[in-house]
């Protein structure tokens, strides 16, 4: 009996720790300045990703669904798939050289993605998502975080038009009304 009572625990902190990776890496964003910990910080949100794919899972499969475990996934998702990885592209000095564009571009992303987890919670989506989830929009700013990394480090230049387009094409996709199937409901047909 003790063990069921502390399995309702457990997805909401699997979802704390998926945030925590995303709080942290603002953190470090923020208060170590240089590329040094880029690598570090796109690593954390790996495994923010790979933790929110476990807490919804743990969640219906004990049947421990909650409200607050929703609002948390929510919060943790924006940390840390709608401000870590746009936090992380600030460090190249290519975005902050442009100043405004480039903050008002990241900041629709992050808008964005607030918009989309709102409309998620309102919503019934079990079976399909609407719009692109913040958490592939996320994994697709870390690889592309990985790249321009690459890019610099090898003193190669890269240009940075093509990732304002990236990020004005996740923000759309995240607030359109695409329907995405989920994979759990395609296995279970």
């Amino acid at each position: 009996m003790r063990g069921n009572r502390f399995i309702r625990y457990v997805p909401n902190l699997i979802t704390i720790i998926s945030m925590l990776s995303g709080i942290l890496v603002l953190f470090i964003v923020f208060c170590q300045k240089g590329e040094a910990y880029r690598l570090e910080s796109c690593f954390m949100i790996l495994i923010a990703v790979i933790f929110d794919a476990f807490d919804g899972k743990i969640a219906r499969t004990y049947n421990v669904e909650s409200a607050l475990g929703k609002q948390l996934d929510s919060f943790a998702d924006f940390v840390s798939f709608g401000l870590a990885p746009i936090a992380i592209l600030l460090t190249h000095s290519s975005f902050r050289e442009t100043g405004y564009i480039t903050y008002i571009c990241f900041a629709l992303y992050s808008l964005a993605a607030a918009f989309r987890l709102a409309r998620f919670n309102t919503g019934d989506f079990s079976n399909h998502f609407l719009g692109l989830p913040i958490t592939a929009a996320g994994l697709i700013l870390i690889i592309t975080n990985l790249i321009i990394h690459y890019f610099a480090y090898n003193k190669r230049t890269f240009s940075i038009i093509p990732i304002y387009i990236l990020i004005c094409i996740l923000a759309i996709l995240m607030m359109s009304n695409i329907k995405i199937k989920r994979l759990s409901h395609i296995r279970n047909r």
